[in-house]
């Protein structure tokens, strides 16, 4: 039963319910004591400070304060817990908070603890008048956090220093530098940046370089158009020669490297030029001793061919012809004329001579190479190795009919040298020959699983092998030529096609 029931029930209060409502009032009492014992134990336990604050600045209330401080808090004003300098942040942030009746937030070091304190002020409404309220504030010691924050930014500013001074040394490298850099805006192609060494390939005054547009170093504007489609692909350029021109229209060749960037908070490309001038007049005049070496080889290609010829068809033909009538004299001469034996013995020696200048003049220029090419010429000396005991597996791939002399020549001696290597030294009877052809090369290989030998230790008088070293150097070509004991011989031949393609008319 509650006191109000009571009051219900009796019209005056008695003993006895004056018992009750003492009793009942000594309840509430005792539980708002423990309500304020655990309220007060939670204030003093929790690491920050909570307090009250009055307009004149002065402390109300303090939940907990420094065992080693001996003045009693309350009453005390915030510049006791400050210095001079700092007081004056906090009478601003109490006053605004009063005037806002918003929270307001500053951090200043305390006098007593000497750390770093983050403070917050709130309006705090007492319920019966708005306009009647107090300042209540929470200090939270933050001093770790602003040294981290304080470290950070020390950290900062010596990163910011040491990139100051990486882009310094950047600028200082890239302006340096001789090899031509330009940054330039990837849609216009203006010149956002270009160092001296830009502009001294290109024969403009440093001065006025963003002044420039990267289409006037061109020979051909629409180069530029062209690498653009690359690099918008994903394809930065990378090493392409290609033909400039300088501010008084004079050629230069250069390497180009381009990328595309965000130079500016714009699209860019960045380019570097390498001056290979002189590496691409060396390049022109070795394609010019090419093309005369070339030229060489095929005027002694047809001057073996005019002295075959001659031969052939003059000493040979007369030969043969001095051969017949000996031989048709030499049957009219009984066995007991005097002179029969050494008539006889006259046109042997005739009949071999004219045998040995024919192969002379197979030496000079196989007519199976003359007539048929250079497969025919292969094929031809397949049939004449078979006769001898020894035989190749002959393959190829081969789209020409027929190329340059020269070239058919040295593809020709190539194999017939490796052929002749494997049946004199590799102590086997067999060996295989394979020529493929691609665009722009011929690729030689001949095999065989003979014993082998050792290539440091090669005779140099065995001119077979440096022979098709030689021929292929001279033809712009490489081989290479595998041995070792016991593991056969593998020789590799590539030989540039180039300009030897030629048609049946100007082999006519």
């Amino acid at each position: 039963m509650t006191l109000d029931d009571n009051q219900s029930c009796y019209r005056g209060d008695t003993a006895e319910t004056l018992a009750w409502r003492v009793a009942d009032l000594e309840q509430e009492n005792a539980r708002l004591r423990q309500e304020n014992a655990q309220l007060h134990a939670i204030l003093k336990s929790v690491p920050v400070h909570i307090f009250t604050l009055s307009k004149e600045y002065q402390i109300t209330y303090l939940n907990h304060f420094r065992d080693d401080c001996t003045d009693h808090p309350v009453g005390m004003h915030v510049r006791d817990f400050v210095s001079d300098a700092e007081a004056p942040l906090l009478e601003a942030a109490i006053d605004k908070t009063y005037q806002e009746q918003k929270e307001q937030i500053v951090c200043v070091r305390s006098e007593t603890t000497g750390r770093i304190e983050q403070v917050r002020y709130a309006p705090l409404k007492n319920g019966i008048d708005p306009h009647d309220s107090i300042v209540v504030g929470v200090t939270l010691d933050v001093t770790e956090e602003r040294d981290e924050v304080n470290e950070l930014l020390k950290r900062k500013t010596e990163v910011e220093a040491a990139l100051l001074e990486s882009d310094e040394r950047f600028r200082i490298m890239v302006e340096s530098t001789p090899i031509p850099v330009v940054i330039s805006d990837l849609e216009t192609g203006g010149v956002l940046y270009g160092n001296r060494g830009l502009a001294q390939i290109f024969g403009t005054p440093y001065e006025t370089l963003q002044e420039q547009f990267t289409s006037n170093f061109y020979a051909n504007p629409a180069q530029r158009k062209a690498l653009l489609e690359r690099v918008a692909s994903s394809q930065p350029i990378r090493g392409m020669t290609m033909k400039l021109k300088d501010g008084t229209g004079k050629s230069v060749w250069a390497a180009v490297y381009l990328d595309r960037i965000v130079y500016a908070g714009q699209p860019a490309l960045l380019g570097f030029f390498l001056d290979v001038s002189a590496r691409k007049q060396r390049e022109e005049e070795i394609l010019r001793d090419r093309r005369a070496l070339r030229r060489l080889l095929d005027t002694n290609e047809r001057d073996r061919r005019l002295i075959a010829y001659e031969i052939h068809d003059g000493v040979v033909q007369d030969m043969t012809g001095a051969l017949m009538f000996l031989q048709t004299g030499l049957s009219f001469v009984s066995d007991e004329v005097d002179g029969r034996h050494e008539l006889s013995r006259g046109t042997t020696l005739l009949s071999n001579a004219i045998g040995e200048i024919r192969r002379l003049l197979n030496g000079l220029r196989p007519l199976s190479l003359e007539e048929g090419g250079v497969v025919a010429a292969i094929n031809d000396l397949v049939t004449r190795m078979l006769d001898e005991d020894f035989q190749i597996d002959f393959q190829h791939e081969i789209f020409f009919r027929r190329i340059a002399p020269s070239l058919e020549m040295a593809i020709y001696r190539t194999v017939q040298e490796g052929v002749n290597n494997a049946r004199r030294h590799s102590g086997t009877n067999a060996a295989s020959v394979d020529i493929q052809q691609s665009e722009k090369t011929i690729h030689i290989k001949i095999e065989d699983d003979g014993c082998g030998f050792d290539i440091q230790k090669i005779d140099p008088r065995r001119c077979g092998l440096s022979g098709i070293h030689e021929r292929a150097t001279l033809l712009g070509g490489q081989a290479d030529i595998a041995s070792s004991p016991g593991k056969g011989t593998t020789i590799e031949v590539v030989l540039p096609l180039g300009d030897y393609l030629e048609s049946d008319d100007k082999l006519a």
